[in-house]
């Protein structure tokens, strides 16, 4: 299932998959997505968090063997799989379809992902991925959008704001979010 940024929350509020998926370029959108589905994990129970970086000659059983292995310490748990380039190759592919067909009772599977194109999103991998859990595709906030997203931030922490100041600080972070926070 696909869902925007801006529906995670509400998701998470209703239940946790035991897939997820978060991909994009823009840096605070992807953090603060996992921060979201780490938070409800940890308190769905996800006692434990395994953190997997694929960077080239990894090797791919890892991911079965680690969702495979029994924890000691708590019942659930998370595996977090960051693949900064988006691409997996076809090893990777091939593991991560098979891990979709049959995910772990006891593990929620967190895919962080670089931006991948539109080639990418129709592999077979992705369908699987995004028929087994979640597929968060995280967008970056355009130039018409950044004074709202502004505005909207500033609010939620408590700040009445002007028009002119958002728009000046807008002017001033030109699209960069993490500035902008």
């Amino acid at each position: 299932m696909k869902i925007p940024t801006e529906r995670l929350g509400r998701h998470l509020d209703d239940t946790l998959a035991p897939i997820y998926m978060v991909s994009g370029d823009e840096p605070l959108q992807l953090q603060e997505a996992g921060d979201a589905i780490r938070a409800q994990a940890r308190a769905a129970g996800c006692g434990e968090r395994e953190v997997l970086h694929v960077a080239p000659g990894f090797d791919w059983h890892t991911l079965t063997q680690t969702a495979n292995t029994l924890s000691l310490f708590s019942q659930q748990r998370l595996i977090e799989l960051r693949l900064p380039t988006g691409k997996p190759g076809n090893e990777g592919a091939k593991a991560l379809v098979a891990y979709a067909q049959r995910p772990a009772d006891d593990v929620v599977l967190l895919i962080m992902r670089g931006k991948f194109d539109s080639r990418g999103q129709k592999g077979k991998g992705v369908e699987e991925l995004d028929h087994a859990g979640v597929a968060v595709q995280v967008w970056p906030v355009d130039a018409r959008q950044l004074p709202g997203w502004i505005e909207q931030r500033m609010r939620g922490k408590g700040i009445s704001p002007s028009r002119e100041a958002v728009q000046l600080l807008a002017e001033r972070v030109e699209g960069n979010l993490l500035a902008a926070m």
